[in-house]
């Protein structure tokens, strides 16, 4: 039996747009999909043809404007809330609060999309002068620190020459010559490094951040991008999606991205009118396709939170896969690429996509390293998300793989609390699994929903930061709306069965026991909705026997 995630009956005369894309349409003026993608919905025989209404959703900034039409003679007035809707979990979070309560729904706002900004432990302020890497700290301290991003970046992120890197490292300390560039990388590397063995900002990692930061921001480059500034950019990039705003990090992403394509990264097979640059002949081949696909991965998931465009290119738009090392799992994490490329609402076919296969394509997959399997379950909520906009259903078999999945990635962001190891996801992946453990709104899905609350706590815990307050309670204010939501509910149905303050009907008495024929019918009822097979019918036929006002057995 499937999985219903929502109800919503097929119409005997679908609209253009959905016949077209091959939509379930319940045949409303416009209908539920027209109105949620912002279609012009119309019919063959001209009836009920009027141009969608203002998208109800209520975004939090200017009016879109409406854009032209597309190859297919549809209006997408509706650009933006498109594409928030198709990947977003902000727009999601936001409908789900206003289906139950508009006056109290949370804010369209990224929740959990990292531990935020944490605070320096010496209490002091910014710092206005970028230091250079040697005076910053020790050579003794760089090894440190490049140890530990090693040891817990590198194995999913695996875009540096481990050898090569330590090489360069100790020669910065011995000789006079520097390479401005490649300190950007040793800061990088370093800054990464703090965020991953201190649970507070130090001046160290504030100082090292900086320093990375104006280097690559004040480069001028008159030629090929460098393989320096490609892998500083692509650090930097990292520590802003692990510390700072969405859309500091989305522009910075976008940047890497043309740099990439300036620098021919991008490009597996050159030609003689084309030839390769200096900086893809200098650069090994399986290091340039995991920095392409380390910076795509960042790009398209920023773009995706924020609704906005990614940056894509005409030719090999996805990088060839890594080769295998022992210990490490970036080709795990590449490997989701081509499903995260595929959900882009920009692309032509996208309504053609089938999503519970690609569900089970995802679900099927085997991620080890905690960050990859983290980055599996964002690509599966995001699907579910999609799914559930568009009122489609599940298998309850797929269903449970949905949940054993999460139950993992739960598990994943409760170790990385512990061990110091802030990753995106650790506070993204919980607050999400919250919001659709709530819209699955089944028994095994709300039995996890204490579990996932309990991990967005320690988080919260140990991370004690405007974000993750801000995070903490926009979940806990959903849980109880739902809450709320269902109190009156149970009001609503101990009211139908309570028969103590009502007038005796006239007739047979409600205690008296039912005939055969009756019994009958009951039996086949139950015969056809599973879901009742474990009821007791003499108890339910008897229940205002029982002391209970309400056969549901709950209270206010």
């Amino acid at each position: 039996m499937s999985q219903k995630w929502s109800t919503r009956k097929r119409s005997r005369i679908a609209c253009d747009p959905c016949r077209e894309r091959k939509r379930k349409c319940d045949g409303a003026d416009p209908c539920t999909t027209c109105r949620e993608w912002g279609y012009d919905c119309s019919f063959q025989n001209g009836r009920r043809k009027r141009r969608t209404t203002q998208e109800q959703f209520p975004l939090e900034g200017p009016t879109v404007a409406k854009s032209p039409q597309n190859q297919n003679g549809v209006a997408d007035t509706h650009g933006l809330v498109r594409r928030l809707e198709a990947n977003s979990g902000a727009a999601f979070v936001r409908k789900m609060g206003l289906k139950i309560d508009p006056a109290k729904a949370p804010k369209l706002s990224l929740f959990g999309w990292n531990v935020g900004t944490r605070k320096l432990s010496s209490g002091l302020g910014g710092i206005n002068t970028a230091l250079s890497i040697t005076e910053i700290t020790s050579v003794e301290h760089m090894r440190s620190l490049a140890q530990v991003y090693f040891d817990k970046v590198d194995p999913c992120y695996g875009f540096i020459d481990r050898d090569q890197f330590f090489e360069r490292l100790e020669a910065r300390w011995l000789s006079e010559s520097v390479s401005e560039l490649h300190d950007s990388v040793l800061g990088g590397v370093a800054a990464i490094g703090c965020l991953f063995s201190q649970r507070n900002m130090t001046i160290t990692e504030l100082h090292l951040s900086e320093s990375a930061r104006s280097i690559l921001e004040t480069h001028v480059l008159s030629g090929t991008p460098s393989v320096d500034l490609l892998t500083g950019w692509t650090l930097r990039v990292v520590y802003l999606r692990l510390t700072d705003l969405p859309h500091s990090t989305w522009i910075a992403s976008s940047r890497l991205m043309h740099l990439i394509e300036a620098a021919g990264f991008h490009l597996e097979t050159t030609d003689s009118v084309f030839p390769s640059s200096s900086a893809t002949t200098q650069c090994d081949p399986d290091i340039r396709r995991r920095l392409f696909g380390v910076a795509q991965h960042l790009n398209m998931w920023t773009s995706f939170d924020l609704g906005l465009s990614r940056v894509s290119f005409q030719k090999n738009d996805l990088p060839r896969p890594p080769s295998t090392k022992p210990g490490d799992y970036t080709n795990e994490l590449l490997g989701l690429l081509p499903i995260s490329a595929s959900l882009d609402p920009g692309k032509s076919k996208e309504d053609d996509t089938d999503l519970e296969v690609t569900l089970a394509e995802v679900l099927d997959r085997v991620h080890k390293e905690p960050p990859s399997t983290m980055a599996q379950c964002n690509l599966v909520l995001c699907i579910l998300r999609r799914i559930h906009t568009q009122n489609l259903d599940i298998s309850s078999s797929l269903a449970e793989k949905v949940l054993v999945l999460l139950k993992r990635g739960l598990g994943c962001s409760r170790n990385m609390a512990m061990s110091c190891s802030p990753w995106h996801q650790m506070v993204n992946v919980p607050f999400h699994i919250t919001c659709v453990l709530l819209v699955m709104d089944t028994r095994s899905s709300l039995a996890m929903l204490s579990e996932a609350m309990q991990t967005l706590k320690l988080v919260a815990s140990t991370y004690d930061t405007d974000t993750m307050r801000e995070a903490w309670s926009a979940a806990r204010l959903l849980v109880m709306l739902y809450q709320q939501r269902r109190k009156d509910d149970l009001a609503i149905f101990s009211e139908a069965l309570n028969m103590e303050s009502q007038e005796t009907p006239v007739g047979p008495s409600p205690r008296e026991n039912p005939s055969a024929e009756e019994y009958s019918w009951l039996g086949a009822l139950v015969a056809d909705l599973p879901g009742l097979d474990r009821i007791d019918l003499d108890q339910f036929l008897n229940a205002d026997m029982m002391g209970s006002s309400s056969f549901l057995g709950g209270s206010d």
